[in-house]
């Protein structure tokens, strides 16, 4: 019993020691925590008078900067918004090639003007005020470069390069051509076509001179006008807008001119053949219309006269169908031309209220295709029409020319017939005579 309570005993005083090593060192963090405490108050306060002694200077400087800008705080803004348009011009200028760098002195400029971190100094104003001086003045600069020239085939080559001015970049390396400056990527680029006529000449003559005045084409609104113009569509473009239709009716047009040079040969040799015949009335061929017709009344001049002039009448008829065969599709090409460029007009308005369906009104590019195709159809429909309509005139009036002259001819041996048997019957005879004239 008296063991046990000795056990006891002892380990209440382990625990007992073992509480108070415990309340020991939880003094000891309290203390240190007042003493952090402690300073970190005095550390607040001092930062806080710190804050004010700064705000208090901070407003001063304000105070002072403003006092010194005053009444030129207006100015620093015109400075500030002339800068700021300057960036853009000097950007899309090609007098970058020379001047490069400009618009980064001019953004950090405007910005130090936008925000009035600090008073301009004179060199600041006199370096704006040159840099729009020298802009000035190469406007009115020819100036030969070396440079690269980003080329979509070749891709990048070093080029001799002419720059006229602010307008236009030149060049004659490998041959002469415009180029343009890419204000985006501040790069010399060829052109995707150069524009046609005698520009191209006139920048040859121009650069290849070395004295006296010369032509030279420049475009005043550096680059837009003439990028417009190179994107201009050649015919071939043009005619590949007109689509299926554009290409049938341009066969149709290439149809009707063969036929009427066909039959303008045709409707030639013919007159040609009767001509020779003429001249030959007492011995006629079979290989002209005329000749044929003076068989036919040499076979039947024994005849009655009824007889006679039916004969020579069927046989103009005959003549008259193979010197008009093929002339009616002339006129079916010149009717049905216009017919299938109106046709075309109908397919590119479906394509273009298509394309408003699916991609509304607000890109006009996605409507200028169905647009393109239905003006060029109309136009191709009518160049097609026109020439037609008068080639059939011209060969019309040909072939009817030569039935009026196997007409006259005709009539002249019917009437040649009849006054011999009249002349026959009055002296008893029985034999017409031969034919021996023609009428002029």
């Amino acid at each position: 019993m008296a063991a046990h309570q000795e056990d006891a005993l002892a380990r209440l005083q382990q625990r007992e020691t073992r509480y108070q090593t415990r309340l020991e060192n939880a003094q000891q963090k309290l203390a240190q925590a007042k003493a952090r405490l402690g300073r970190l108050e005095a550390q607040g306060v001092r930062l806080e008078n710190s804050f004010e002694s700064n705000r208090v200077e901070l407003d001063d400087k304000a105070k002072l900067l403003s006092d010194k800008i005053g009444a030129l705080k207006e100015l620093f803004g015109v400075f500030q918004q002339n800068a700021s348009d300057l960036i853009g011009a000097f950007v899309n200028s090609p007098t970058s090639l020379e001047f490069a760098d400009r618009d980064v002195w001019l953004e950090g400029f405007a910005n130090r003007m936008k925000n009035a971190t600090e008073v301009s100094s004179a060199d600041d104003i006199r370096s704006l005020w040159f840099e729009i001086q020298r802009e000035i003045a190469a406007t009115d600069d020819i100036v030969w470069l070396r440079a690269p020239v980003v080329d979509l085939q070749d891709g990048v080559t070093e080029r001799d390069i002419v720059r006229v001015g602010t307008f236009n970049l030149l060049t004659a390396d490998p041959q002469p051509a415009y180029l343009r400056w890419d204000g985006g990527h501040q790069r010399v680029e060829t052109l995707a076509r150069q524009p046609g006529g005698d520009e191209l000449l006139q920048v040859e003559n121009y650069l290849s001179a070395s004295q006296g005045l010369h032509t030279l084409s420049l475009d005043p609104t550096r680059g837009p006008l003439l990028g417009l113009l190179v994107e201009k569509p050649s015919l071939r473009e043009r005619v590949d807008q007109g689509g299926l239709v554009g290409y049938m009716i341009l066969g149709l047009g290439a149809l009707s001119l063969v036929l009427a040079v066909f039959k303008l040969i045709d409707i030639l040799l013919l007159s040609l053949g009767m001509s020779i015949q003429a001249r030959k009335l007492s011995s006629p061929g079979g290989g002209n219309p005329l000749g044929r017709l003076l068989q036919t009344w040499h076979e039947y001049r024994q005849r009655d006269a009824e007889v006679l002039a039916m004969r020579l009448h069927d046989r103009v008829a005959k003549e008259s169908g193979r010197i008009h065969r093929f002339t009616i599709f002339l006129a079916i090409i010149a009717a049905v031309a216009p017919l299938m460029g109106l046709l075309g007009t109908v397919v590119g308005m479906i394509n273009t209220f298509q394309a408003i369906t699916l991609y509304g009104t607000g890109d006009p590019q996605t409507m200028a295709g169905g647009i393109s195709q239905a003006l060029i159809t109309t136009v191709l429909g009518l160049i097609v029409a026109v020439p037609a309509v008068l080639l059939h005139a011209l060969v019309s009036s040909r072939g009817k020319r030569l039935v009026n002259r196997l007409q006259q001819h005709s009539a002249a041996l019917t009437g040649d017939a009849l006054a011999a048997r009249q002349d026959n019957a009055a002296d008893g005879s029985a034999v017409l005579p031969s034919v021996t004239t023609a009428p002029a």
